[in-house]
């Protein structure tokens, strides 16, 4: 393998100089064909290098006009930094502002002239629903296998790819990327982009620095100083990590690892409906890395983690093997959409290793290989396909929706304090496979095949998430009660208390901080900008004061002048203010609305609660001005 690898490198470098030669008194010649890079909903990248210096420019467009152009970012790599015999010039281009779902078609230009960059220059981004993708690892070796595996990959139109590490070998260098990945997968990434993470042989060359320079990856939220290194995207209904589990892991404890502390934060806003994570090491895999200390850190630092966020699938590679574990949390063998499912893939091309059976394994085989994976709707499948075509291990996540404890709370102080009528906020998992706000009156019981029962009554829906459902709750209903969520690939059933009362104003983010939902008679929101007079009627929004003197369903509109049945007070500065109005907001559902008038007041900013017999709202402040 080490001399054809020599061999690889010397022509390479000829046919380099050779077309040096060539193209003296031509505009450009290029060194690599373009490629594609982070490709998402609204943006790409593309990359490309020639043999002389600056002047690219991008044109590209959805129509096939070629009506839009950036200018290309282009950084000499000099013979030191390479280790060839000459310098080189990347240019890199970065698209915004693009619709999610459309394919674009590009062309380069240089000087001026069109560059003969090859066929099929175009790309699709990232849409919001169904996603296919493919991953694979440990692929650079330049074998037979890898070009068979890449032409296969390029037939399947995937929207995108991971590599699981190890992309070239023996050590990340710069020719070796040149022979054994660009040449290799050049027809693949005209189109499709790969979304990379680190592996051990990547780091042979100065930590990874040339894996570094050649790829360009999302760098949103990441530590400056880690930027390439790891980082999230999103892609259909997928929330995609990559991880580096080679020199990070090995940085501190987990409570001051910059990775591990980005990572948590970064799960925590993820909003879509599935948890992908891809890394080199896997915690869990038979093999002879079986023992290796980085996969040993990755099941006692990375997993964790993961298992709190409900991660629903693990790639990895190091193992030059396909592998699949059962569903496991903490080490242990669990029911199937309860924890995460770990997967090998490291047949992407390297010579391979053997494994053995062990209690968490369902799957393993020696055998190159790359996945086909399809998110659509709230299942996900996974197809490992060999060199010959011939699938190798199949399987299909549906994940129940998960509702931790503690989780249902009053829409407008987020506490567990619930009253008929009111509304509610119920926060998890895979509650919803699209996000869907509700767009007529009365409300839907059904939001994408997401419903919420309370006691066996379907719910009326404002709005559905993976990670967040808004409802109301019916004006019939005090006590213990069982509330369960149900969408197409389960249920599941958690216990609430709904009390007489449970006041709570709204408060609206405006300018960095929380304003209080009163609004002045004319229905401007009354703020710092656009304070209240002393003296004047206000309306304030509110939720949780109970059952009213009418008639009224959950999700119907109110109709006009429908108080509540509960004596309410106002609390200015403390200080008793019996409301004009307190009732439905008209037109709404499930929200309250008090009409009051403020007494004389100093200007500055004075404190408002809501009483309903022993029980008081949250408190909320109302700026007022001089007069």
């Amino acid at each position: 393998m080490a001399g054809g690898a020599r061999l690889t490198r010397r022509s390479l470098v000829a046919s380099l100089l050779g077309a040096a030669a060539v193209g003296r008194g031509r505009a450009a010649t290029l060194a690599r064909f373009p490629y594609v890079q982070d490709v998402r909903r609204d943006r790409a990248t593309i990359t490309w290098t020639t043999l002389e210096p600056g002047g690219g420019v991008v044109e590209y467009s959805a129509d096939g006009r070629y009506s839009l152009n950036v200018t290309a970012r282009t950084k000499e790599l000099s013979s030191s930094m390479t280790g060839l015999n000459f310098s080189y010039y990347s240019h890199k281009v970065q698209l915004t502002g693009l619709q999610s779902g459309t394919e674009y078609q590009y062309r380069i230009l240089h000087g001026g002239e069109m560059l003969p960059a090859g066929p099929n220059l175009s790309f699709r981004t990232a849409g919001r629903s169904s996603l296919k993708f493919l991953a694979f690892g440990d692929s650079g070796q330049g074998t037979r296998e890898q070009t068979v595996l890449a032409r296969r990959m390029s037939e399947e139109k995937a929207g995108l790819i991971l590599h699981t590490g190890d992309l070239v070998y023996p050590a990340g260098g710069f020719t070796e990327y040149e022979s054994f990945f660009f040449e290799t997968y050049a027809d693949l990434m005209r189109q499709v982009p790969i979304f990379p993470t680190l592996g051990n042989h990547d780091y042979w060359t100065g930590n990874g620095s040339p894996y570094l320079e050649l790829h360009a990856v999302p760098t949103d939220g990441v530590p400056e100083e880690d930027r390439g290194r790891y980082y999230s995207f999103q892609a259909g209904n997928v929330h995609f990590v990559s991880l580096d589990s080679n020199c990070p892991l090995n940085r501190g404890s987990a409570a001051t690892n910059r990775m591990l502390r980005w990572l948590d934060q970064d799960l925590a806003k993820a909003n879509e409906f599935w948890r992908v994570v891809y890394f080199h090491h896997p915690p869990y895999a038979s093999g002879p890395n079986e023992r290796d200390v980085l996969s040993a850190n990755a099941r006692e630092l990375l997993v964790p983690i993961l298992e709190r966020h409900g991660v629903e699938v693990v790639f990895n590679g190091h193992e030059h093997s396909y592998q699949r574990t059962w569903s496991l949390k903490g080490g242990e063998v669990v029911d199937d959409g309860v924890g995460t499912v770990y997967v090998t893939t490291g047949g992407g091309g390297a010579s391979l290793y053997g494994t053995s059976s062990r209690p968490f394994l369902v799957r393993h085989e020696t055998v190159h290989h790359y996945l086909r994976v399809e998110a659509v709707d709230g299942r996900m499948t996974v197809r490992a396909v060999d060199s010959g075509g011939k699938e190798v291990d199949s399987f299909t996540l549906r994940p129940p929706p998960l509702v931790p404890d503690k989780s249902v709370v009053n829409s407008a102080s987020y506490t567990a304090s619930l009253a008929p009528g009111g509304l509610v906020s119920i926060f998890g998992r895979r509650l919803s496979v699209q996000e869907n706000h509700a767009n007529r009156m009365p409300l839907p019981g059904d939001l994408g095949g997401t419903t919420v029962q309370l006691n066996g009554t379907r719910l009326p829906l404002f709005y559905a998430s993976a990670t967040q459902i808004n409802a109301q709750l019916p004006y019939d209903v005090i006590g213990s009660a069982k509330l369960v969520v149900s969408n197409w690939n389960g249920s599941v059933e958690i216990g609430i208390q709904v009390d007489p009362v449970a006041p709570a104003i709204f408060t609206f983010p405006v300018g960095g901080s929380d304003v209080a939902g009163i609004v002045h008679r004319s229905g401007a929101l009354v703020s710092d900008a656009a304070p209240a007079r002393p003296g004047e009627i206000v309306s304030m929004y509110l939720t949780g004061l109970g059952r009213v003197q009418a008639d009224v369903a959950a999700g119907q509109p109110a109709p006009a002048s429908v108080a509540v049945e509960a004596q309410v007070e106002v609390l200015v500065n403390g200080v008793r203010v019996t409301p004009l109005f307190a009732g439905l907001a008209p037109g709404f559902a499930g929200l309250n609305q008090i009409d009051f008038q403020l007494p004389v007041l100093p200007a500055g900013k004075h404190g408002i609660e809501v009483r309903v017999g022993a029980v008081r709202s949250n408190a909320v402040v109302i700026p007022v001005s001089a007069g």
